[in-house]
Order: C-alpha cells, then structure tokens, then sequence
C-alpha cells in the first residue's frame, strides 16, 4: 500500500508584538482549561494561576487568524500557535 504524503498548509509568518499581548484577552482560567494538569506538571506552578490567552485577530492574504497561548505569572508564557479563525455565523 503506497502512503500519500499530505502537505502541510502554509501559515503565515507573523510575530506575536507588544501590541498584541497588550491587546490579549483570557479565553480560559484555572481548571477550565482543557490541558491545565498537564500544563503544571510539564511547567510547574499551580493549576489555579494558568491562564490561556488569545491575541486579536489579523489577516494575511485574505485569511484571519490569531494566536492562542497559555501563561502563568512566574513560570511564563508557553505553547504559542496560530489559530485560523473561522468566519462568522451569519443571523439569515
């Protein structure tokens, strides 16, 4: 059986800035993140201070997009990667 190599697709090469991290919002808290007992015992600190964060969204060729990426104070800021952002639910 030959196997099909699947590309992978290209993402755009944007940095996290200042101004993004400034801008961040939470997306999730403490025990309501998914991976937050990992997360401790990978990194260390306490369950109760990881946050995962998202950045605004921006767009590149046409596509939106925006990064996600988990933090806590003291331990620091890990797991970084773009996330494409869907479009939006139309109301019709």
């Amino acid at each position: 059986m030959r196997r099909v190599k699947k590309e992978k697709k290209e993402e755009p090469d944007i940095t996290l800035s200042r101004k993004m991290l400034s801008d961040a919002r939470v997306i999730a808290r403490g025990q309501r993140i998914r991976d937050v007992q990992r997360l401790v015992a990978q990194y260390g600190g306490r369950a109760s201070r990881w946050v995962k964060k998202s950045s605004p969204q921006f767009e590149v060729a046409g596509a939106r997009f925006e990064y996600h990426w988990y933090e806590h104070h003291g331990v620091g800021r890990f797991e970084t990667r773009q996330v494409r952002v869907s479009e939006p639910w139309s109301s019709n």
